[in-house]
Order: structure tokens, then sequence, then C-alpha cells
């Protein structure tokens, strides 16, 4: 198979048209939040916009903007919140985010959406590999890249090269980035310094730890199951 990385939502787009499978990567913290919750059993129905997610008929809302819970949700955009949260199994989710829910919109149309970070990268590559193709993208904050989305991407790719996948030039970058850069260093780039300042600490080393929730969360119809 061939994987390749792109990024934010020009890269989303073009992953679509091509009719490749998409996993949208945004490490802190829609995708990490996104797998918990499919992992608890709960239907995600990602929305763009704040609007269409509070009037949403859903059992909970969940939201995040500029990485401060939304006013009026039931939670933030926090893994660990989440994962000590009571959230039924079979419960429907409203999720919007400041950028992962945006970028699966802008993957609309694909041959099927995927939602990978560290903490599910090893199913995920499992899952795509022997496949045709896959484009890995990695969200960033508001159009600029993310070093942590690169480097959960990297993860993804680096365990689907291990599993015979052939490699784009951006992919083959994306992984020696991860392979060579400490994991520690993403807790104080400028998205972690921005949790900590708004006391989501404590998701940072959960949104960092590898394949500590084993699964594969892809949109059927209009939301993400497991």
């Amino acid at each position: 198979m061939i994987a390749r990385y792109a990024g934010g939502e020009s890269g989303a787009r073009a992953a679509a048209h091509s009719g490749s499978v998409v996993v949208v990567v945004d490490a802190f913290r829609a995708s990490t939040t996104i797998a918990v919750l499919v992992s608890k059993g709960a239907r995600v129905v990602p929305f763009a916009s704040v609007e269409e997610a509070g009037s949403a008929a859903t059992d909970f809302r969940i939201g995040e903007r500029g990485s401060a819970k939304v006013a009026g949700f039931d939670f933030g955009n926090s893994p660990t919140e989440i994962l000590g949260s009571e959230i039924p199994p079979g419960s429907t989710v409203a999720l919007s985010t400041t950028n992962g829910t945006r970028i699966v919109e802008a993957a609309g149309g694909a041959k099927a959406i995927l939602t990978g970070a560290f903490v599910n990268a090893g199913v995920i590559a499992e899952d795509l590999a022997g496949g045709d193709e896959a484009v890995v993208i990695g969200c960033g904050w508001e159009g600029r890249r993310a070093s942590e989305d690169e480097a959960a991407a990297g993860a993804i790719l680096h365990r689907l090269r291990s599993r015979g996948a052939e490699l784009d030039g951006r992919a083959r970058r994306v992984v020696e980035e991860y392979l060579s850069r400490p994991l520690r260093a993403l807790h104080n780039n400028s998205a972690a310094r921005r949790l900590k300042r708004l006391g989501y600490e404590e998701d940072l080393a959960f949104c960092l730890a590898e394949d500590t929730v084993p699964v594969v969360p892809r949109l059927v119809g209009d939301a993400f199951v497991g």
C-alpha cells in the first residue's frame, strides 16, 4: 500500500478527492477524545461549528474553542475528564473543536475517514495495512503546523512502514522527525503551554502515551464509531 502525509484543510480535501482513506490526526486533543469516547461505546457526531453542535439532538455536547470549554456544553475537549465521566455505552455525543472537527468536515467524501493519535497509532496502522492508499492528515492549529500532530502522524506512518507500506517523501520526513524528536519536547510546545494555562496539564501525558486506547474510530454515516 501507499501512505502519504498532508496537512490541514487543503490536504484533507485533496486526499478526499483522490479517493484515499483519510486519517485525521489532532493529538491535542480531538482525535484522542474521540478515541476515548468510542472506547466507552459512544457515537461521536462531529460538527465544525459550535452552533450546530449546540442545537444537535444528542445526549451530550462536548466542545472547545481556543482549548477552553464551550459555555453551556457538558464537557470540554478533555480526554481525561471524559474518561472519568459517566457517559453510558450507546450515547450519542456532539463534538465541536477548533481544528479537528473542521478537518473532518474538509475530508467529506473520502473513501473512509478515521481519527488517529498517539493513543491508537498501532491499531490504526494495523487497520490500514494491506489497503490501497491512505493519507494521514496533521490538523495543525488554526491553519498553522502543529508539532504534536506531525509527531502523532509519524507514529502511525512508522508503524505502517514496518507493515510494508510505501511512504511518500513528506511521510518519510514526519517519520524521521517522530523518531528523532523526544516526545518530552512536546510537553513544552505552544499547544502544551496553552493547555497548561487552562488547567489541562493532565491531558498532556494522556495524549502523548502511545497505544493506550486501542480503538479505530471510523465515520459511519454522521458519527464516529468503533
